[in-house]
């Protein structure tokens, strides 16, 4: 019987040292997992050039109409260009007072972007935490296996069968979870994206 599976030794080599957890060591935060570089916040700054939107959370919060607009549009269940049409539409609504209201668009959309974000971010967090826990718990199985005779006493064969069956298991889960954090990874950035392309929309309607 082998001391250890060749696929698992690999699997252990990857998960410890593959560019996600050497990309968490040199980030500033050690449970930044990806390989995007991690942006907390999006400022207005980054994708908007017109009026100053510092201070309009109260006003917005205070027009219904935008603040349900801007829900809908910053939710990714919305595609981009329906965001788009329905930016069009409100600009197309109002007689006087248009920059305004689209700037109150403009600063609510990223507010709720901002939100959704730092919810997806927190999430990817937790989600390489339980990565690294475990992967030391795969490699103390590894070590503990390596520790067994391979002609033991028959409580030392049953222990061995009991690691080799759990380290197998818990390198599937491992590299399963691994597989999906590339498209986890992806989705700050398509936030990021996303209020672009509407700032760049909402800057167009603009006098």
């Amino acid at each position: 019987m082998l001391r250890i599976s060749m696929c698992s030794l690999c699997a252990v080599a990857g998960l410890l040292l593959g560019p996600g957890i050497l990309w968490a060591a040199a980030s500033e935060d050690p449970d930044w997992p990806c390989i995007q570089r991690k942006v907390p916040e999006i400022s207005a700054g980054m994708v908007w050039e017109g009026p100053a939107v510092e201070g309009l959370e109260p006003e917005w919060r205070a027009e219904a109409e935008v603040a349900a607009l801007a829900q809908r549009i910053a939710a990714r269940s919305t595609s981009v260009e329906d965001g788009k049409k329905a930016i069009q539409a409100l600009a197309a609504r109002q007689a006087s007072g248009k920059d305004h209201k689209l700037t109150l668009l403009f600063a609510a959309t990223l507010a709720a972007v901002n939100t959704e974000r730092n919810s997806i971010i927190e999430g990817i967090k937790r989600y390489a935490r339980r990565q690294a826990k475990l992967a030391e718990k795969i490699q103390l199985q590894i070590e503990e296996l390596n520790g067994l005779p391979h002609d033991g006493s028959d409580d030392q064969k049953a222990r061995r069968r009991e690691l080799q069956e759990r380290n197998l298991w818990d390198t599937r889960i491992y590299e399963e979870r691994e597989r999906s954090l590339s498209y986890i990874c992806e989705q700050p950035v398509i936030l990021e994206q996303r209020i672009f392309a509407l700032a760049r929309e909402i800057m167009m309607h603009l006098d």
